[in-house]
């Protein structure tokens, strides 16, 4: 009895209901729909990602998984509902990079996305390509780095905007080859790649698929792919690594992430679920549609993505003093 009353004092020693309790949330859920709320528009890579997942999880987890649009800029709202729902695993949270850069980029971020969530595990990750106008009279990144030098400040590059991934590449670029170029932010990615195809301003960072087609047609010419290695679809785009900076190697990502709090039983089934989700070729042919490969990861290895980033882009961004609000 004594040595029972240590482990209870030390937590060694879990009771009989607690266990039972345990046991119970494993087994008896799902009872009713699970919502995935997506923190960007409807029809958008994100969600275009998210609506197959959601089938092939329903049919797994048997249970309905409804998809709930709550778009805003940075994903602040769609990701605050998320961190503050229930946490009892029917209402889960498309997370990504995004949240990993605004957690510096603004000052007052109603959520810590590394500590109020449960994370899941990974869904997928793509590269972005620097590409510029076929007719700019640069042929490749050396080129374009020998142009940069030749005249600081005078090459123009398009971004989403001050603090998205294509900005952030792009200063990284800029530190790692000694070069100065002149930022021209736009709201969003459209209207910066048509002032690349415009010819009004001279390079841009981007996705994959937002580039492809014009690469494809003619009119853009990709310089440098982030990925770690070489995309075997696009076997003569050489990565950054190859040329020479390991460091601007970077992808950008999307998981899956529950409420703080959310039972570790619950975001095993999920995480476990997920898994076998990515596993299967039609979610592997909808990833390769947006750009993306699978990104199976367990719940801790997708928490230490999301610290890890957290930390990264950090650093990056109050280096650069950049701010969104």
């Amino acid at each position: 009895m004594q040595r029972r009353k240590l482990l209870r004092a030390m937590g060694l020693l879990i009771a009989p209901c607690s266990l039972t309790h345990v046991a119970a949330q494993e087994t008896d859920w799902p009872k009713k729909p699970i919502k995935v709320i997506v923190p960007a528009p409807a029809g958008g890579p994100f969600d275009r990602t998210m609506r197959p997942l959601a089938q092939s999880l329903a049919d797994l987890l048997k249970q309905p998984v409804v998809i709930e649009n709550r778009p805003s800029a940075g994903n602040i709202v769609g990701t605050q509902a998320g961190a503050s729902a229930p946490a009892d695993g029917y209402t889960l949270t498309m997370t990504g990079m995004l949240n990993t850069i605004a957690a510096s980029l603004y000052d007052n971020l109603p959520f810590d996305v590394a500590r109020d969530f449960e994370h899941i595990g990974g869904i997928g990750e793509g590269a972005q390509w620097l590409v510029v106008r076929s007719d700019a009279g640069i042929a490749s990144f050396q080129d374009l780095i020998a142009h940069a030098k030749r005249e600081p400040g005078k090459l123009n590059y398009a971004s989403s905007g001050a603090g998205s991934s294509g900005h952030l590449i792009m200063e990284m670029l800029q530190r790692a080859t000694s070069t100065t170029l002149t930022h021209v932010p736009y709201k969003g990615g459209a209207p910066a790649l048509q002032d690349v195809l415009g010819g009004v301003v001279s390079v841009t960072a981007l996705p994959i698929t937002g580039s492809l087609p014009f690469v494809q047609s003619g009119k853009l010419r990709v310089l440098a792919a982030s990925s770690k290695k070489r995309d075997p679809r696009y076997p003569d785009v050489p990565t950054f690594s190859e040329l020479g900076y390991p460091q601007l190697s970077v992808t950008s990502w999307v998981g899956l992430s529950a409420p703080k709090g959310t039972p570790a039983p619950i975001v095993r089934k999920v995480s476990s679920a997920l898994q076998m989700a990515l596993s299967t070729p039609a979610i592997s042919k909808q990833l390769e549609a947006e750009g993306m490969t699978a990104l199976p990861m367990t719940p801790e290895q997708y928490a230490a993505l999301v610290r890890s980033d957290v930390a990264r882009w950090g650093q990056l961004v109050r280096s650069l003093n950049i701010k969104a609000n």
